[in-house]
């Protein structure tokens, strides 16, 4: 029998709801410019010419993986359709499309797949990495950026959709499950995760507003990912993962 205590089961805000929630959420992360070329160095390396990017909200990572590769970015939110259509008119590199997990992997194979603050918005995570995992070449990587630590769990989470956070060792097994070999995974941002846990589940304040959102990112994530770049962080306020499909 399994002896690690059950998951607590959340009941996440519907998807409407949510969509509306991460309006301003989505507009900050367009504005901190740190944060996002941070993430994006990260995955960069796993990147090949075909990128499938499977919730792609506003489009702020999308623009910076259309820079030489093809993306096909897809989301369920008709307000996110809507943007990224208008931001990527006339851009024969990116595809919009609006479709879930299992529809975008039709428009495969892709070399990497890509989700952003996306898997824990699905409530079957496992079904989800298993179709993602059929959507990839042979030797392509699924790349991940997921929130951290149940601990973490706050209103906003639950405001915004999330049914879960993750813990490294769950990812990994998780992955495994799906048929993929894990490449790398561990905890980013420590800063943030104690600023997280002050601001969200302390304070039960919004912690991507756009004041303090653009405050972190002037200030903290410069220092923040230097040191990381040398220390390898017991904790986050989240986890990336790279696996790829040997097969």
């Amino acid at each position: 029998m399994d002896s690690r205590p059950a998951r607590t089961r959340h009941r996440p805000a519907d998807a409407v709801e949510a969509d509306e929630e991460l309006a301003e959420t989505l507009d900050s992360l367009d504005g901190a410019s740190h944060y996002a070329k941070w993430i994006f160095d990260l995955l960069e390396p796993y990147l090949g010419p075909r990128v499938l990017e499977v919730g792609a909200g506003h489009g702020t990572f999308t623009e910076l993986m259309a820079n030489g590769r093809h993306v096909v970015a897809t989301d369920l939110s008709p307000r996110c359709i809507t943007e990224l259509r208008e931001r990527f008119a006339g851009r024969s590199e990116v595809d919009v499309l609006a479709t879930d997990v299992a529809g975008a992997g039709s428009h495969g194979p892709f070399e990497a797949a890509v989700l952003i603050n996306v898997l824990e918005h699905i409530e079957d995570d496992d079904g989800a990495l298993r179709d993602l995992a059929s959507a990839l070449h042979p030797g392509g990587r699924l790349i991940l950026w997921v929130p951290a630590f149940e601990s973490l769990y706050s209103d906003f989470d639950r405001r915004v959709g999330h049914h879960r956070r993750y813990r490294v060792p769950e990812l990994r097994a998780k992955l495994t499950t799906a048929g993929l070999e894990l490449v790398e995974i561990r905890y980013v941002n420590a800063a943030g995760a104690i600023v997280w846990w002050i601001f969200a589940r302390q304070l039960r304040r919004n912690p991507t507003s756009p004041r303090s959102s653009k405050l972190f990112d002037r200030i903290a994530v410069p220092v923040v990912r230097r040191v990381e770049r040398h220390i390898r962080m017991p904790f986050g306020q989240s986890v990336f993962a790279v696996a790829t499909r040997s097969d």
